[in-house]
């Protein structure tokens, strides 16, 4: 991302023709918002640079958006004095549409080619964990590789006499317990040594529940460490009251065309499950048939094809429904980023059947987040189970900079790219 930024005010300085230092300032304004958009569009991300196409659009949109921020923040910060003209903020969308495709390509290259895989032997038991470990490989496009598995203490000898450059991986730890000795050796010769937590949560973004058992001590610790940000509550008004101005009129147009299509309500209501498992009420724009039967079924949520209106597929795929939810935000049941409140009677079923299910409340319910972005609707067990492994992962890693990464990325779900199954 740096090299990005490097080339962009590169040509903007071989492009203009005056250069001083508020014009110099000005470009950088622009030339951030033009990577923290491609950014936000995985265009960095190595499932993207494999594909010069992905590259060519997420760059394409990426920097559309990036430039218009770019001249909004340049015009709200120094007004007057904005100091780029309009020829050059084109210039630096053409650049960007044709430089960074090709530069973002051969660092892709680049990489596949310079860095060697890391060789890994696994300490475990294959029939348990080799899914995951597939997995891992997979997502890192092969930089991860597994090599051999340890069953037992008299293979982990056998494979120590000849390891060489290869990394140990742990997954079975009881089995890792016996070894502690053995490894500590092999530590000292410079072999490298990874959890497979580490390895799981870093190519996979999620905490795998497979895991999240066997490693129930780690995880409890680390999940029972969340405290409730006062900065994030901040961050939450200054962007419930901007996003609630902006959001006024498409609830006003939607609204009369829900009315149009399938009649009144207009809001749908209903009690969720929120911070500490409190109840608070939750609102939406209603996109389905009113039902009262289905909606107090036991999985309301099977019933959403037969249900959904025809303005409902739009608000659903542009998450536009999930606007109202900015007074939630600003009454403080819930938060712009977090798991998604859910309904009693899905909160009580899985919070029985999911190990872990519960953490999700450690933190407030979001309008997005990272299990949204990743994952969508759910309403089978497995997709429960899934999505809970994503919001997991937010609890444990959750900042203002993670936050601001999935509200940029959720864009990507408004423009209908990508979610909102």
């Amino acid at each position: 991302m740096t090299f990005v930024v490097a080339f962009l005010y590169l040509f903007q300085f071989v492009y203009t023709d005056r250069f001083t230092n508020m014009r110099m300032l000005q470009f950088i304004i622009v030339d951030l918002s033009v990577v923290a958009f491609i950014f936000a569009f995985h265009g960095f991300e190595l499932n993207t640079l494999k594909s010069k196409h992905i590259i060519f659009i997420s760059t394409v949109i990426g920097s559309f958006l990036g430039v218009l921020l770019g001249m909004f923040l340049v015009i709200l910060i120094f007004g007057a004095q904005r100091d780029i003209y309009r020829h050059e903020f084109i210039a630096t969308f053409v650049a960007a549409i044709v430089g960074i495709p090709f530069f973002s390509w051969m660092y892709y290259r680049i990489i596949m080619k310079v860095i060697p895989p890391t060789r890994c032997v696994v300490i475990g038991e294959p029939k348990k964990y080799k899914a995951l470990t597939d997995e891992v490989q997979i997502a890192s496009h092969g930089k991860v590789v597994i090599d051999s598995w340890i069953t037992t203490i008299e293979q982990a000898e056998e494979v120590s006499s000849s390891i060489g450059t290869k990394s140990i991986l742990i997954a079975d730890l009881a089995l890792y317990r016996k070894l502690t000795e053995l490894l500590h050796g092999l530590e000292k010769q410079g072999v490298q040594k990874y959890f497979i937590t580490d390895v799981a949560e870093y190519w996979l973004y999620r905490i795998p529940l497979q895991l999240a058992e066997e490693y129930r001590d780690h995880y409890e610790i680390l999940l029972n460490q969340a405290p409730i940000s006062q900065e994030k509550r901040v961050m939450d008004i200054v962007l419930g009251l901007m996003m609630m101005l902006i959001a006024l009129p498409f609830i006003a147009v939607f609204g009369v065309l829900i009315v149009l299509n399938s009649g009144f309500p207009i809001i749908f209501k209903q009690p969720r499950i929120g911070l500490y498992e409190q109840y608070f009420m939750f609102y939406k724009l209603r996109s389905l048939k009113v039902d009262k039967k289905a909606e107090n079924s036991e999985n309301p949520n099977g019933t959403i094809t037969q249900r959904i209106t025809l303005v409902g597929k739009i608000l659903r795929k542009t998450r536009v429904d999930e606007f109202p939810q900015f007074v939630n935000i600003l009454n403080g049941t819930m938060s712009v980023v977090g798991p998604r409140p859910e309904m009693q009677v899905y909160h009580d079923k899985w919070i029985e059947e999911i190990p872990f299910y519960g953490y999700r409340n450690m933190v407030r319910p979001g309008l997005t987040g990272w299990a949204q972005i990743n994952y969508g609707h759910t309403t089978t067990k497995e997709e429960y189970i899934r999505k809970t492994e994503f919001d997991l992962y937010y609890v444990i890693h959750k900042s203002i900079l993670f936050d601001i990464q999935i509200i940029m990325q959720t864009f990507e779900t408004f423009l209908g790219m990508k979610g909102g199954r």
